[in-house]
């Protein structure tokens, strides 16, 4: 059981106990807390209609004694509902918020852990690095060392903290496991300099500065400043760019360009520019400093090498997943010819696009799954047409700020239509946050039109990385060109970027005739396979959609990219070979067994191009396309030959396309000249024969 608290928030909210059908109350954060506090004496699950309050409330329960309530949480009804110039007929949609929120809460998933020790990596000048080397000292918990690749000002005297000067030439890793390579540029080691100065003292060309760097364009080689330190041992000409090595936890990055140059750098990384490097350091420093510890994140994908179509024979086929990810977490692994995908869990910052992209589902967004989504827009939607409400405007938001999300925009909006100073959401639209709006695509946005909602828009800020736009737009491309060949409504899918939260006034003009596209809604749930969700999806809209316009003839083109489509087959070219059966990772293709022919089963098909990229004769191509669905699960034959027969044996073994490639490869070679010819037309046992029966 879960147990539910709405507040109007001080009669702000035009809401009521009858036309809700439940308590409502007026100000549950003030003295109407004793009945939160009751609530938690009660074993159900307790949800709050409140954000606001909620570090409030959050602190009540951990005062409490006893608390026998579990999972509680918080949602927002206030800025997405109540707050709007729609407010007063906004029951039906605060109804679904409800129903949404009182869901039990999804299946943990795995977690990725991280562990800090505040060991600091602080690169660029030596006046910045010098200002941030003072500036850490007021943060318990960080240790820095200095890395100093230009000398603009003074070099901390002081070794108190180490200094070293030199190139970086390589930075790898994440927060607690940065691997730091530098080049030395000076003779001077500066960890072994005692700074006492008889080097100075001893350089006949006053070449070694304040600083206790030689400048090497005023050394003339005397080396006397090497007799001078020969005890101490801190000057050695011949470690001039050796490489040292040395691991972190933390990196601050002055340098004139980011030594990550991904759109979103791993934790414990950050870049100030050198000419932000004054201003902006002490922040950057409690960043880093917020960093120290042990942390853990949830594990955000599973991946399933055998539906994975990277690669085979050698070739790439699909690479969507790697060339989509903005913090470079998945790389290519080849072994014994097969491809496949690595991902670095503690690279991932969750943004789950990798998962969008896959045409195969081998790769799966876990936080949550597609299926756990799809309950919760099947929730959302159900609730409020069981409450009276038409036209649903499902709407799908990244809530996380630092990732992009829009809830803050939402949040924001929401107060300008408490001030009267803009409309606010409308009635009809369910707000649904996600942990990245990048993190579901096509056939998730097909489930929720299948469930009943109108339409579908997916909410950008611009602050995503440009790849997860592109594919969005892609996918949104695709889906739009599916429901036109449905008859259906394609701007159902819509795909918006805002900047500001003003912005949100133009998305849902007053003026828009919204309708679903099914007749009834459906109640299937998503499950964990993408290819078959897909095939649901079309096969409910195809048998419950009310189309708007006379459905295209079947089959019919479909965008670039297309995660469904067929193949266009050269006969003339084609040999046979069953190259592309062995390069095929989804079993599309198949061969006749003992009969020459090549069969095709579309519904397999993920347009991954291998088969394109291994045939020896370019006999293929692929065709995008939306097919029949019907014709997509049967085996269909793209190409049959007649078998040739041994003209010794009469044992058929080769096709005469493939005997008519092999006489125009191999015709000319000296062995084959003459009567020996006609050994390109027997079989390997019968060649053998003929070979050995000619030299005897």
């Amino acid at each position: 059981m879960t147990k539910c608290l709405v507040c109007s928030c001080n009669k702000t909210m035009p809401i009521s106990e009858q036309t809700l059908g439940q308590p409502v109350y007026q100000a549950l954060c003030r003295h109407q807390v004793g009945d939160f506090l009751q609530a938690l004496e009660s074993p159900d699950d307790l949800v709050v209609a409140c954000t606001q309050e909620k570090p409030l409330f959050q602190a009540l329960a951990q005062e409490k004694p006893q608390v026998a309530a579990t999972g509680l949480r918080f949602f927002n009804i206030r800025e997405t509902a109540g707050w709007s110039d729609q407010a007063a007929s906004a029951t039906p949609k605060i109804k679904a918020l409800i129903a949404h929120a009182s869901l039990p809460l999804a299946d943990p998933v795995p977690a990725v852990s991280y562990t800090s020790q505040g060991r600091l990596l602080i690169v660029g000048p030596a006046s910045l690095v010098s200002q941030a080397m003072s500036g850490a000292a007021l943060f318990e918990g960080l240790v820095p060392t200095g890395l100093v690749t230009e000398l603009d000002g003074a070099l901390p005297t002081s070794r108190a903290r180490p200094v070293v000067t030199g190139e970086l030439v390589g930075l790898t890793g994440f927060l607690g496991q940065f691997k730091a390579r530098w080049a030395q540029r000076n003779p001077i080691d500066l960890e072994i300099c005692t700074r006492c100065g008889a080097c100075q003292q001893a350089c006949p060309e006053q070449a070694i500065t304040v600083d206790f760097q030689i400048d090497l364009s005023r050394c003339k080689s005397s080396r006397d400043c090497v007799k001078a330190c020969d005890v101490v041992g801190a000057i050695q000409f011949d470690r001039l760019n050796d490489e040292r090595e040395e691991d972190f936890d933390l990196v601050l990055d002055f340098g004139a360009a980011p030594s990550f140059t991904q759109p979103d750098p791993p934790k414990g990384y950050i870049h100030v520019p050198p000419s932000q490097g004054q201003a902006q350091a002490m922040q950057a420093l409690a960043q880093l400093a917020a960093q120290v510890g042990e942390f853990e994140k949830p594990k955000f994908f599973k991946y399933e090498q055998r539906l994975c179509a990277h690669g085979r024979n050698g070739k790439v086929g699909c690479s969507a997943c790697i060339d989509v990810c903005s913090t470079l977490a998945i790389g290519s692994v080849f072994a014994d010819g097969r491809g496949r995908v690595e991902v670095n869990p503690n690279l991932c910052m969750g943004c789950g696009a990798c998962t969008t992209v896959c045409p195969s589902g081998a790769m799966r967004y876990a936080y949550p799954s597609a299926d756990r989504i799809a309950l919760e827009m099947r929730t959302l939607l159900k609730g409020y047409t069981q409450a009276g409400g038409q036209a649903a405007s499902l709407l799908l938001y990244g809530e996380t700020q630092e990732l992009g999300g829009a809830w803050e925009m939402l949040e924001a909006y929401g107060r300008l239509a408490q001030q009267k100073r803009a409309p606010g959401l409308p009635a009809n639209v369910l707000p649904l946050s996600l942990h990245h709006v990048a993190s579901v695509g096509l056939e998730v946005w097909l489930a929720a039109l299948c469930y009943g909602a109108a339409e579908v828009t997916i909410l950008l800020t611009g602050q995503e990385a440009e790849q997860y736009q592109a594919a969005l737009e892609k996918q949104v491309s695709v889906g739009r060109e599916m429901l036109r060949l449905l008859g259906l409504y394609p701007e159902a899918l819509r795909l918006v970027t805002i900047a500001k939260a003003q912005d949100l006034a133009g998305v849902w003009p007053a003026t828009r005739q919204l309708a679903s596209s099914v007749s009834e809604p459906g109640g299937f749930a998503l499950g964990d396979d993408k290819r078959t969700a897909l095939e649901t999806c079309l096969d409910y809209l195809i048998r419950k959609g009310q189309p708007k316009a006379q459905p295209a003839e079947l089959p019919a083109g479909l965008p670039v990219g297309s995660p469904i489509g067929g193949l266009h087959l050269n006969a003339d070219r084609c040999t046979l070979c069953m190259s592309c059966v062995g390069a095929c990772p989804e079993g599309a293709l198949k061969d006749g067994g003992d009969r020459p022919l090549l069969a095709f089963i579309e519904r397999n098909c993920v347009q991954c191009g291998l088969c394109v990229k291994t045939c020896p004769e370019s006999a293929l191509s692929l065709d995008p396309r939306l097919a029949p669905l019907e014709d997509r699960r049967e085996a269909v034959t793209i190409h049959e030959s007649t078998p040739f027969c041994c003209i010794r044996c009469g044992r058929p073994f080769a096709t005469k396309e493939a005997l008519r490639a092999m006489l125009l490869r191999i015709g000319s070679h000296p062995a084959f000249q003459g009567e020996a010819a006609k050994r390109l037309e027997m079989c390997g046992d019968c060649r053998v024969v003929d070979m050995v029966e000619k030299e005897l």
